[in-house]
């Protein structure tokens, strides 16, 4: 399956902002060039057809066991025969479309994949088709690492967009995306408080990634800030520990851990009171596959497993507050000034080395 694939139609999520925008139309605040927001996200099957030729083109040329892709259908098929991502996309973008027009911001928001439909490349000629002469760039991944970063840069690299990009940093440091993440947290304590640190035990959960890709990045960094924030909710509580899922690859091969199930299993054998387990997915956007499998099936079981309620609360795609971040990113870059300047720390961040795939890798940005 090459990365360019046929057109699809799907490419350029319409309303509410049509891609088929009357620029004339536009406020003065926007520039006479033509632009757009390019979406960019891993992708996922749509239905259960989709499952073996998505799990082809994410692991092509990676030489992965039919065995294990076989495991993966599976669980694909175990929370329904497909993955939400596509969908909660779409949702997300159509929440921004009518964040901005409210702002009297009209841009269209294009969509475009990394292994599956809408391919990127296709979603890239699809713009410059429409002469979109610049675009915002968004990856949908807060924080930052080899895979949530530097491979969407290069992604879009590859495709060789013919219009200038701006692409948004890692925000996990955006106000407004810790404000979402606390809104999550302080809504469920408004109906669950107060929490007994006693009995219960509070994991805030995110996608593991191999020690040598996370030694060149400040992902552990921005999940553990994200916590600390999210712990001055609990003063008297108990105290929120960073966990990991969702890992993959050769079990030789270090990853970032505990696993979530591990940690549950251990915390249900080291403290005899324990009764209650909530998780929070800080790591992830939206509820896709593996919230869904990782956590309401394997997570959940391990907690039933010791006779433990589970708690898993939701993800940021939900808060209104997420989609005002967005918002705020976008306003600025229409408004002329670097969107990144909004995100603290995100332009000192970046450099050659950083977000490589591995801490023996170089390479130019």
């Amino acid at each position: 399956m090459s990365s360019r694939t046929e057109h699809r139609d799907d490419a350029t999520y319409a309303p509410p902002v049509s891609a088929r925008t009357d620029w004339s139309s536009l406020s003065a605040a926007v520039s006479t060039r033509r632009r757009a927001i390019l979406w960019q996200s891993f992708g996922s099957p749509d239905k259960p057809d989709d499952i073996e030729p998505f799990l082809a083109s994410v692991t092509r040329g990676r030489d992965i066991p039919e065995d294990r892709l076989r495991l993966v259908a599976d669980q694909y098929r175990a929370t329904g025969g497909a993955s939400p991502l596509n969908a909660l996309n779409r949702d997300l973008i159509h929440r921004l479309g009518v964040a901005l027009a409210e702002l009297g911001i009209e841009v269209p928001i294009y969509f475009g994949n990394r292994n599956w439909h809408p391919f990127l490349c296709d979603t890239v000629d699809e713009m410059q088709r429409d002469r979109i002469d610049e675009a915002l760039v968004i990856p949908t991944s807060a924080y930052s690492s080899y895979s949530g970063c530097r491979q969407y840069r290069e992604d879009l690299a590859h495709c060789r967009p013919a219009f200038h990009t701006h692409t948004i940093k890692p925000f996990a440091s955006h106000p407004l995306f810790i404000a979402a993440e606390s809104a999550i947290v302080r809504d469920f304590l408004a109906v669950h408080a107060p929490i007994d640190p006693g009995t219960t035990s509070v994991f805030a959960t995110a996608h593991s990634i191999p020690t040598a890709m996370a030694s060149t990045c400040e992902y552990e960094e921005q999940l553990t800030r994200v916590c600390q924030a999210l712990q001055e909710l609990l003063p008297d509580g108990p105290t929120i520990q960073l966990v990991y899922q969702s890992r993959s690859g050769s079990p030789r091969t270090p990853w970032l851990a505990p696993d979530v199930t591990d940690a549950i299993r251990e915390a249900a054998h080291t403290t005899a009171a324990l009764r209650r387990v909530i998780v929070i997915p800080i790591g992830f956007v939206s509820d896709h596959q593996e919230v869904r499998y990782d956590l309401d099936i394997l997570a959940r079981n391990a907690a039933i497993e010791y006779g433990l309620s589970f708690d898993r609360l939701a993800t940021v795609g939900t808060s209104p507050t997420f989609i005002a971040m967005l918002a705020d990113l976008v306003s600025a870059w229409v408004n002329g000034e670097d969107p990144n300047a909004h995100i603290p720390g995100a332009n000192a961040r970046c450099h050659d080395d950083c977000c490589l795939a591995g801490s023996n890798e170089r390479r130019p940005t």
